[in-house]
């Protein structure tokens, strides 16, 4: 067995809201390694090692490939959440990108309907309207929207790391979450949760809640079918890895 198959799993989460469920069941305490928030653990005695990332922001490609170098995995997987971009897509539909990088995740993928392949688009900065959202997905053809795969792609290129995706839809392409409440309630740099930044500016302002809360309902519904999703990945390939 060479070295390389011997490296944990890699899995980058953008957000702590994302991870939490994951790390949860993975256990241990997370620390900053590198420049990012990590937790080593084992899945079913699987080894993995996963980071939390933040959104897409300049020097994160640099940040990303550092942390590799000094955290060899043999893949990589990024999961979160993404906004739609063709109304085909609805709240917790499952995507993943780049399924074909990796044999046993492709393999995974194909068994299960629920998980479409969908080309994804990376935006450099937040979208500011529904309508700027639909504008996009015409443009670009693309199903989803999120704002890490590139940087990501970026360091694991120059690594020779394969890269695969999955990201469950958290608002439909005819809807957008209120960016400036979104951005309060997460460090777009560190990922970190927020939640006392939030509180107090809704305690002044209590009728953003009118928008807050369906997004919070959205996100959180897809933050269970991608957590569910990354849950039976992992039991599966450590189901294989036994056998």
């Amino acid at each position: 067995m060479t070295q390389a198959s011997q490296d944990p799993i890699g899995i980058l989460f953008p957000m702590e809201f994302e991870a939490e469920p994951t790390w949860k069941r993975l256990g241990g305490r997370s620390r900053k390694e590198s420049g990012l928030e990590t937790l080593r653990g084992t899945w079913n005695g699987l080894p993995v090692v996963s980071a939390r990332i933040g959104m897409g922001h300049h020097g994160l490609e640099k940040k990303i490939k550092d942390w590799l170098a000094d955290h060899p995995c043999r893949v990589v997987l990024l999961a979160g959440l993404a906004g739609a971009l063709d109304p085909a897509w609805d709240e917790g539909d499952l995507t993943s990108f780049h399924a074909e990088d990796w044999g046993d995740f492709h393999r995974w993928v194909q068994s299960h309907a629920n998980v479409r392949s969908g080309q994804w688009h990376t935006a450099h900065e937040i979208i500011a309207t529904a309508e700027a959202k639909l504008a996009l997905g015409k443009k670009t053809g693309c199903g989803i929207v999120e704002m890490e795969w590139d940087y990501v792609a970026g360091a694991c290129g120059q690594l020779n790391i394969p890269l695969v995706g999955l990201r469950a839809v958290s608002d439909h392409a005819n809807k957008l979450l209120p960016a400036d409440l979104f951005l309060l309630g997460c460090d777009h740099v560190t990922g970190k949760s927020t939640p006392f930044k939030i509180g107090f500016y809704l305690a002044f302002r209590p009728w953003r809640l009118v928008e807050l809360l369906p997004a919070v309902a959205g996100c959180t519904h897809a933050r269970g079918v991608m957590s569910q999703a990354v849950a039976e990945f992992l039991d599966w390939l450590s189901e294989r890895r036994e056998g």
